[in-house]
C-alpha cells in the first residue's frame, strides 16, 4: 500500500493543528509532524522562520527528514506547518517521484471568523496582526485556488473527510519552477 503525506497549511489560527491531529488520529498508522515544534527545537540562537530563509529551510529539512523516516517505517504522515506554495513545490517532489501520494491543503476561513479564532486562543498563542499578514502572504503566494479549503463553517469531521477523499488536494509531479494549475 502506498504511503501518503498530507501537508496541512494556512495562516496562524485557522485550525491547522487541530485538523492535522484529528486527521492523523483517523488513520491506522500515522505520524504527526509539527513544523512549530521543529522550529522551537533550536534553543539558543533561534531565528524565526518567517524572518529568516535559513531558519525556514532548516525547519523544512527537518520536516523532510522526519517524514522520510516515518514513511520508511510504514507510516502515513501529516505535516502541520505554515507551508507556502514555493516551499511545497521545492520539498515534496522527491516523494511524488517515489510514488508517494502527497496532498496539500491551505485551510482558509472568512477573515472575521479567522480573527475571532485567534482571539480565542490562549494569550501566549495569539498571533494578532500576524494573522492578517499571513492571509495576505498566502493570497500572493501563487498557490492554485484548488488547494484552498474553506473551514469557516462546518464540522471538523467533514473537513477530515474532504482531505481524505477529494483528489483536488493531490499534488502532481512538480518541478521547482513550474506552477500547478
Amino acid at each position: 500500500m502506498n504511503r501518503k503525506v498530507w501537508i496541512i497549511s494556512g495562516p496562524a489560527g485557522v485550525g491547522k493543528s487541530t485538523t492535522a491531529r484529528w486527521l492523523a488520529q483517523s488513520m491506522e498508522k500515522s505520524a504527526y509532524v509539527s513544523g512549530d515544534d521543529i522550529s522551537h527545537m533550536a534553543v539558543s540562537g533561534r531565528e524565526r522562520p518567517w524572518e529568516s530563509e535559513r531558519a525556514n529551510d532548516l525547519v523544512w529539512k527537518n520536516i523532510v527528514a522526519l517524514t522520510d523516516n516515518f514513511l520508511e517505517a510504514g507510516y502515513d504522515v501529516v505535516v502541520d506547518w505554515v507551508a507556502f506554495w514555493q516551499d511545497v513545490k521545492r520539498y515534496t517532489s522527491h516523494w511524488i517521484e517515489q510514488g508517494i501520494e502527497v496532498r496539500y491543503v491551505i485551510l482558509w476561513a472568512d477573515q472575521d471568523v479567522h480573527v475571532q479564532r485567534d482571539q480565542r486562543r490562549p494569550s501566549e498563542a495569539q498571533m494578532g496582526e500576524r494573522v492578517l499578514i499571513l492571509r495576505n502572504e498566502f493570497r500572493s503566494s501563487g498557490a492554485p485556488e484548488r488547494y484552498y479549503l474553506d473551514n469557516t463553517v462546518g464540522e471538523l469531521n467533514r473537513t477530515i473527510q474532504q482531505l481524505q477523499e477529494n483528489e483536488r488536494f493531490m499534488l502532481k509531479h512538480l518541478h521547482h519552477s513550474e506552477s500547478d494549475t
